[in-house]
């Protein structure tokens, strides 16, 4: 198999989900500041449940419409569900904070990322495709370049500026002309399985599930139909060989 196109998945393939915590709180702060400058407190209470509930809103659109919403649709659902209006000025730095919180607050490396993207790079053009949540693609390349893997990219596809998230298969088809790919000579690298592994094998390309089980998620699916399986980017060399031979293996 010749493989000479590269697509990597962001959360839990590139960076873990630490500090996530710390970003909650600080954009938890900055809207019940909001809110309690425009019409005093809210109930903790009922902030907490808006806010814990957001997630399933998020998942409705995600998984059901292959899109994501952006920060400043999400600050608007938890404002309709407290039924608490705020004028777009007073909205805009709650915005900004939910945007911007991955930079005060980042996720780290997975382990052997940087010297990864380094052997994909050299084997091929490489593009990020990322289905993005609070922080959109504009932070998460600021993000990417402070951390110096950057510029191993060709290019970059973000749900929230195309529109479309994984599955929908104009997720993939963007990246592959970014890189002027073709999905008969490509491959993606993705952690979850309906949207990475499906959506990629869905455009006739290959598929390699990151599964680490120090970042197993509620995502995480027993059976994949990926083309090997990595748990390590130590492995990355031996796991793209494998399948340029033809031999298609699930890696431990």
């Amino acid at each position: 198999m010749s493989i000479r196109f590269i697509t990597v998945d962001f959360w839990q393939t590139l960076y873990d989900s630490s500090n996530g915590e710390a970003r909650n709180e600080q954009r938890k702060d900055v809207l019940m500041q909001a809110i309690a400058a425009a019409h005093g407190a809210p109930d903790s209470k009922l902030f907490e449940d808006a806010y814990a509930g957001l997630w399933d809103y998020f998942d409705t659109h995600w998984l059901g419409a292959h899109r994501t919403p952006t920060s400043e649709e999400m600050v608007g659902e938890i404002l309709r569900r407290l039924e608490v209006p705020l004028a777009r000025g007073e909205i805009a730095p709650v915005v900004q904070v939910f945007e911007e919180g991955i930079l005060a607050h980042p996720p780290a490396l997975l382990p052997g990322v940087r010297e990864g993207l380094e052997h994909l790079a050299a084997q091929g053009r490489v593009a990020l495709i990322s289905d993005t949540a609070f922080s959109p693609g504009s932070v998460l390349r600021q993000l990417m370049e402070r951390d110096g893997i950057a510029h191993y990219f060709d290019a970059f596809v973000f749900s929230d500026e195309t529109g479309f998230s994984k599955p929908h298969p104009e997720a993939f088809e963007r990246a592959l002309r970014g890189i002027g790919g073709v999905a008969a000579q490509a491959i993606h690298i993705g952690d979850i399985e309906r949207t990475d592994i499906r959506g990629a094998k869905g455009v006739g390309m290959k598929a390699i599930l990151y599964r680490s089980g120090e970042h197993l998620h509620k995502y995480a699916e027993k059976e994949t139909a990926a083309d090997a399986v990595m748990e390590d980017w130590s492995r990355i060399a031996e796991v793209m060989e494998e399948l340029r031979s033809g031999e298609d293996k699930k890696y431990g």
